[in-house]
């Protein structure tokens, strides 16, 4: 447990201090995720995937960057809807809230990494770099155990490890910054694509792309970053 804090310890001091005055309602946060099967005799190790997330207060964008897949999340009275763009196909299709499978918390759309909630977990250890405070917690429940590094001053996970006896799995953020011209340019460029609803699909196989997404068995988006050592999410 020590060199595990002391490793993230270095890496924390890698973040310098003036970065603390990034507003948490509107940044970008640059992740990999990692999953590693445990077996009797060896172990075996997925490619690391690579996601972003950027903020804009009541929008979030949560990019798949390995697969080309991007979801925007919006807020409006309490309630999300969702487009989700595709830059392969440089197409999006746009979700109302009753369209989707699973309405998921804004706290977890906003993180972009679903971690347990805070209260339930033990603190073990609080550091403050610069004005920032890092704080480490750890829980185990129902086999599976946790291990996060909580930036709480810009509310993301800078670590989180889930691990069970079959699978272990790690977000690492690898940087984050504020730069609002960027994160309005991105928001941008997906409202650029061409755009369907869900309901209309099904009239629209003429078009390439819904093609084929009719016939691979499109399904309805649930949320992808539910932090689960079993979770085979991001795969769709």
């Amino acid at each position: 447990m020590k060199t595990f804090f002391a490793i993230l310890w270095l890496v924390s001091s890698n973040i310098s201090a003036n970065e603390c005055d990034i507003p948490a309602e509107t940044l970008s946060a640059y992740y990999q995720l990692s999953h590693q099967a445990s077996g009797s005799e060896q172990q075996q190790k997925t490619s690391p995937q690579l996601f972003q997330l950027h903020r804009d207060n009541h929008r979030v964008l949560q990019r798949n960057v390995s697969k080309g897949i991007n979801d925007i999340w919006s807020q409006h009275r309490g309630r999300l809807s969702l487009t989700r763009a595709f830059d392969e196909y440089q197409h999006a299709i746009e979700y109302q809230p009753n369209e989707l499978a699973y309405q998921p918390s804004w706290r977890d759309v906003f993180q972009l990494v679903a971690i347990p909630e805070l209260r339930k977990m033990q603190l073990v250890e609080q550091k403050h770099a610069g004005c920032f405070v890092e704080q480490h917690y750890v829980l185990t429940d129902n086999g599976m155990e946790y291990q996060l590094v909580w930036l709480p001053h810009l509310r993301l996970a800078k670590f989180l490890q889930v691990k069970n006896a079959k699978l272990t799995q790690q977000w690492q953020l690898t940087n984050y910054q504020y730069d609002k011209q960027e994160i309005t340019s991105l928001f941008e460029q997906y409202s650029q694509y061409q755009s369907t609803d869900y309901a209309d699909i099904g009239d629209n196989e003429g078009i390439p792309f819904l093609a084929t997404m009719i016939n691979q068995g499109f399904a309805l988006p649930t949320h992808r970053a539910k932090a689960s050592a079993s979770q085979h999410n991001h795969q769709h």
